[in-house]
């Protein structure tokens, strides 16, 4: 039987949002047309979710005397629905069918309940803030900031100024399967091109906003994604994975000609105004102070702002041209609910940084003051205004993200006005603003992250057949530890808005949790033994943590360190199981440094620093099979750079096994010591990559080389390491995946 479901206040399922009684549907916050029967239907499923309701049951509560003409209007009601919903039959995430049985509500159903989480004060610093309380405590240091305890909080219906928010209309514009992302505008305001995968990879498609069925616009093999239309209409610009990738541009509808490139890399193209150049960034990361910009010419790309990074130790998350066409506006990470936004020339002169009415920031405040900051790093698509004197950007707050407006002084570029224009608990992403700036295009998305096991050979580095989930559906996972032997795996999660830790039985499926209480356990890290489970516990009320110990064998905790505030963090154990390797610093000003650990406090021995430096923040050591070397993440995150090194495992001298400007992360030992595995954004998309490793002369071995190869947007590893793992161990290989679902939305009377 499904869970009860109070029916008295609204329903929440995905994006969306029903008032039963009101007999109202909304997306995102905004109201979407359904009524009548259909809606009679959905409100039936919805008020027992999880349960199969037959057919015979909804025909007798809404056709009791009508049978004939009930089986067809039931299924035009059930049409309608996964219409509006975007749902499938063939692969459904709201309305499953079951032959001759009936239809169940599957997707989970949070009632009108609501809880409070503990928010990130907006001074908090994002290096030494992240046990503050933390889902991940520092796994990774990207950017270095946290999840806090609880991703889903009370969403708040204002608008960021007085009074309700405008009624808008809301419009799907796409309801195909699978996934459409990226709109961007015909410069007539006639035709949306976004990418679409319902061929089955990614092409660009046309589409008239009036109506009609979608065009075909690439052909070309590989991914083709990230569209953007040129400003005279006669090309579209768009990113492509086939051969090694890069940037084309492709005749737009009715053109004459064939796709060609223009830069053999490159990543979210942006034409000029004057449809002249086009600003690129280097990589997919979710962070980068690289940006381009290439003509038609032939030239090649040209570097930009590399004065302005070079005199400002901040991280830029993406960028765009200013509406005048001479300016670029670059989206610099911060810790506080409102964009930081720089505006100059390509060649950084006459930098401005858009200050912001003191008003507007306590209204985003008290906005933002029940949620969680820590999936910003995620928020970085912009886009100005037709005019200048609006700036429309993506926020997470609450557990959902969100579309808002600043409204812009164009002469000073100051922030005067906020506005949200989208509420509730979805995924709207990257805003496209018509020509007129009366409406916006947005993706609205679904996305589910799962921890995936693969068939591995460590010595060869090679997947030997297509991973399959690890972890069931419902539970968004982030952190994960399997075994030496590959028989159990530790996962931490969310799970209808609850963090819990769990293990599960690779022979047999069993799955149970951890424990059921107050504590929040984040950084699980099986002993040699595979009987028992290191982690960091904290408390949800404080920024004190410790280290835990967990038995298998009993199923009881032991606290192996005191409550504090000094950061522990557990990455791994010595072969005999007497001693944690860990990541160590004071919460502020401390960098933190790498560690050892008595397990047992009996022995005599003492917590050991092995090394450090002041200059960096040392993550993930990890002892080779032999306990001769340490390999670990070092960590400069005043300019969003990452290295990875080995060391001899008692301390000495660091060893490089990558000297490239990208980000790597989570380096793993192959059983045999003589490869490194690890996870890096290298060639755009983050994937799994190896460097060989001689353990008698302490010497990497050839040039690193690719093991996974995942480049399609709907299903890949997450370019947000933070909650992002890898784990491996003598035939397996666990990694966390990211799939994604969606549509094309059209929004409504935004003009200002």
């Amino acid at each position: 039987m499904g869970n009860a479901v109070d029916i008295s206040g609204p329903i929440r399922f995905g994006v969306f949002e029903a008032d039963l009684r009101a007999g109202e549907l909304r997306k995102s916050g905004v109201k979407v047309k359904l009524s009548g029967q259909p809606f009679q239907v959905l409100s039936i499923l919805l008020s027992r979710p999880g349960e199969v309701v037959s057919r015979e049951e909804i025909q007798k509560a809404l056709w009791r005397d009508t049978f004939v003409d009930a089986e067809r209007n039931l299924n035009t009601a059930i049409n309608k629905i996964r219409e509006v919903l975007g749902d499938s039959a063939e692969s459904p995430r709201f309305v499953e069918t079951l032959p001759r049985r009936g239809y169940r509500f599957i997707a989970p159903v949070n009632g009108s309940g609501s809880s409070d989480a503990p928010k990130l004060p907006p001074s908090a610093s994002p290096r030494k803030s992240h046990v503050r309380w933390a889902v991940l405590a520092y796994t990774s240091g990207a950017i270095a900031i946290v999840l806090l305890v609880a991703l889903v909080a009370t969403l708040h219906r204002r608008a960021g100024r007085s009074g309700a928010p405008h009624e808008r209309t809301l419009t799907r514009l796409t309801f195909e399967p699978g996934l459409q992302i990226g709109a961007t505008w015909s410069p007539d305001g006639r035709y949306l091109a976004y990418s679409s995968n319902r061929g089955g990879k990614f092409d660009i498609w046309a589409q008239q906003v009036s109506g009609g069925d979608p065009i075909q616009i690439t052909h070309a093999p590989g991914q083709n994604w990230q569209p953007d239309w040129s400003p005279d209409g006669n090309s579209i610009v768009y990113r492509s994975e086939e051969g090694e990738g890069g940037l084309f541009v492709v005749p737009a509808l009715g053109a004459v000609g064939r796709e060609r490139r223009i830069s053999d890399f490159g990543y979210a193209p942006h034409w000029s105004t004057d449809g002249s150049q086009i600003l690129f960034q280097a990589t997919n990361f979710a962070s980068t102070n690289s940006f381009f910009i290439v003509g038609l010419d032939s030239y090649p790309p040209k570097p930009i702002l590399a004065k302005f990074f070079a005199e400002h130790p901040v991280t830029a998350m993406s960028a765009a041209w200013h509406p005048d066409g001479k300016r670029v506006s670059v989206l610099i990470w911060n810790a506080t609910p409102l964009p930081t936004i720089w505006t100059m020339s390509p060649d950084r002169a006459g930098a401005i940084k858009s200050e912001i009415d003191p008003r507007v920031v306590e209204q985003m405040r008290q906005a933002s003051a029940n949620s969680d900051l820590s999936h910003e790093i995620q928020d970085f698509k912009f886009a100005w205004g037709r005019t200048g004197n609006t700036l429309y950007f993506e926020r997470s707050l609450g557990g959902s993200k969100n579309l808002w407006r600043l409204l812009v002084n164009p002469a000073t570029l100051r922030v005067t006005g906020i506005e949200r224009l989208t509420t509730g608990a979805g995924y709207d992403t990257e805003p496209s603003v018509s020509p007129d700036g009366s409406k916006i295009a947005f993706t609205s998305e679904s996305r589910h992250e799962r921890a995936w096991i693969f068939p591995f050979d460590p010595v060869t580095g090679r997947l030997s057949a297509n991973g399959t989930p690890a972890t069931p559906p419902g539970f968004e996972v982030m952190a994960h530890t399997i075994t030496a032997d590959g028989s159990r795996l530790a996962f931490r999660a969310e799970r209808a808005g609850k963090l819990e830790l769990w293990t599960k039985s690779l022979t047999n499926g069993a799955e149970a949790p951890i424990s059921d209480d107050a504590y929040d356990r984040v950084l699980p890290v099986w002993a040699p033994d595979g009987k028992h489970l290191a982690y960091l516990r904290g408390e949800h009320e404080s920024d004190q943590s410790q280290i835990a110990i967990w038995s298998i064998d009993t199923r009881t905790e032991s606290l192996l360190t005191s409550l504090e505030r000094t950061l522990r963090l557990p990455y791994d154990w010595t072969a005999d199981g007497s001693q944690l390797l860990v990541s160590q610093g004071e919460p502020e000003g401390h960098p933190l440094e790498i560690w050892s650990v008595p397990v047992s406090s009996t022995g005599g021995s003492q917590a050991k620093k092995i090394t450090g430096n002041p200059a960096f923040d040392l993550y993930q050591p990890h002892l080779s099979p032999n306990r001769t070397w340490i390999v670990f993440e070092a960590v400069k995150e005043q300019i969003s750079r990452s290295w990875l090194y080995v060391m001899p495992a008692q301390g000495g001298t660091w060893i490089p096994i990558n000297e490239h400007a990208h980000w790597d992360d989570k380096p793993r030992w192959a059983p045999d010591g003589r490869a490194i595995y690890y996870v890096s954004e290298s060639n755009g998309f983050v994937n799994v990559w190896g460097t060989r490793f001689d353990p008698a002369s302490g010497k990497v071995v050839g040039q690193p080389f690719q093991i996974s190869k995942f480049a399609n947007p709907d299903r890949m590893i997450p370019s947000y390491m933070p909650p992002l793992e890898l784990s491996i161990c003598k035939n397996r290989l666990v990694v966390n995946l990211e799939e994604a679902s969606g549509g094309i939305w059209l929004l409504d009377e935004t003009r200002h």
